[in-house]
């Protein structure tokens, strides 16, 4: 597995908080973790011994969230704060991540997304500061952007499949 090869070239003896907390990155990118013990287990697997307690601090000092997955299972994903000041990529990240349809309506844009990631996703939209975006209302799977009009609605479309696909 691609993330064993890399720890490898990490771990000379114990690895330190860094480079434990880069490889939390990795496992995290990489595998549905779910809860500290599957994550405790993963880092273990790699010869980095860990407890509970130090991943739930990791967990916090790296602003890990967590989401639902389409199934409806939590799943341990990188804070939106990854890239703070550049809210577009950050955007990218989240659709390619959460997205399954986007959908122009009016002068609305509906975009459809895993199970608890919807107010994720509506969060980074609003991060954009669009001018055409006049404002997004989110649920459990869909987040609603609104448009002034339908032209408006395309464009907004347009850009964020533009985003997706990067």
């Amino acid at each position: 597995m691609a993330v064993r090869q890399e720890i490898r070239g990490v771990t000379a003896g114990q690895p330190g908080k860094v480079e434990r907390q880069k490889l939390i990155q990795r496992i995290v990118g990489q595998r549905e973790i779910g809860t500290q013990r599957e994550l405790v287990a993963a880092l273990q697997s790699l010869g980095c011994p860990v407890t509970q307690a130090t991943v739930s601090r990791d967990i916090r000092e790296l602003e890990l969230q967590k989401v639902r997955t389409h199934l409806g299972r939590p799943r341990y994903v990188m804070s939106l704060r990854e890239h703070p000041r550049d809210p577009a990529r950050t955007a990218a990240h989240v659709l390619k991540e959460f997205c399954l349809l986007i959908v122009a309506a009016q002068n609305l844009v509906v975009v459809r997304c895993e199970i608890g990631t919807a107010q994720t996703v509506a969060r980074s939209l609003d991060n954009l500061n669009h001018a055409d975006i006049v404002g997004t209302v989110a649920g459990d799977d869909t987040a609603i952007i609104v448009t002034r009009d339908g032209s408006q609605a395309e464009q907004i479309k347009a850009y964020l499949d533009e985003l997706r696909n990067a």
